[in-house]
């Protein structure tokens, strides 16, 4: 157990020492909150509930500070995961390397996304409240962006373990993200209620998000669908880690050289 929480405050700290990161967020989500909501009138808008699979009609005043959350959430915890873990790979593969054994190693990288994604997922919306007092269900609003942010977060981290260019990096979190949360804003925006908007990674975000500030429902498949995605982006993140940090020592490939016919 000490290795595993020794392991995890190293993984916390590698997240805390990514200060501009952090900056960003805690100075650039009241700014975004405010110039979005500027520029939106409160008209009602459709919007394709699917938990009823029907369309109902939301202030699109209300909505926008929603989204604005959801796509600052993505766009940042993207970069801040992506950036730490391709900082740290190097010295995380001496540490494997040096004996720490790699499934705690893997299960801290985890726990640390969890406590890291759930804290500022919650000062998001804290400051969405600053501006909007009256969602319906503000549990259900945290939810979905804690959960767009665990599924960005796996995303960086999944980024920054295979790709070895910095801005190759940076560039898909960015078009990914963007891409990912405005097709799903029905502000200006014909396309947002296509039914092949599923397909995208914070689909169910956007409808939990939705649910929760405007209606007393819980869409159970599009909360499921949100881990799908999270476990199959965390899921690809630790084994591109596992095979990253595997190491076999000179002894060992003499051993098993020796063993082949």
């Amino acid at each position: 157990m000490r290795p595993l929480l020794t392991a995890v405050k190293f993984s916390l700290k590698e997240q805390l020492n990514n200060r501009f990161a952090l900056g960003l967020l805690v100075l650039f989500v009241p700014v975004w909150y405010w110039l979005l909501g500027a520029m939106t009138p409160s008209a009602a808008v459709p919007f394709r509930f699917a938990a009823t699979n029907s369309f109902i009609q939301i202030n699109g005043h209300h909505l926008i500070f929603l989204t604005a959350g959801i796509n600052v959430l993505s766009l940042i915890l993207g970069f801040m995961f992506f950036h730490s873990a391709r900082r740290s790979l190097a010295f995380d593969q001496r540490l494997t390397r040096a004996g720490l054994n790699r499934a705690q190693f893997m299960a801290a990288k985890v726990i640390a996304l969890a406590i890291t994604t759930a804290a500022l997922s919650l000062y998001t919306m804290l400051v969405l409240l600053a501006y909007w007092h009256s969602p319906v269900n503000i549990v259900e609003v945290w939810l979905s962006f804690w959960l767009v942010s665990l599924l960005y977060g796996s995303f960086g981290l999944l980024l920054g373990v295979v790709l070895n260019s910095e801005l190759a990096g940076f560039f898909i979190v960015i078009m990914l993200s963007q891409v990912d949360v405005f097709l799903q804003i029905p502000i200006d925006n014909p396309a947002a209620n296509q039914s092949y908007l599923h397909l995208l990674p914070s689909y169910g975000a956007v409808q939990l998000t939705t649910a929760g500030a405007f209606t007393h429902v819980f869409p159970m498949r599009q909360f499921l669908l949100s881990l799908s995605w999270i476990a199959g982006f965390l899921g690809l993140a630790l084994v591109a880690f596992y095979l990253r940090t595997r190491y076999k020592s000179s002894l060992q490939r003499v051993q098993a050289l020796s063993t082949k016919p």
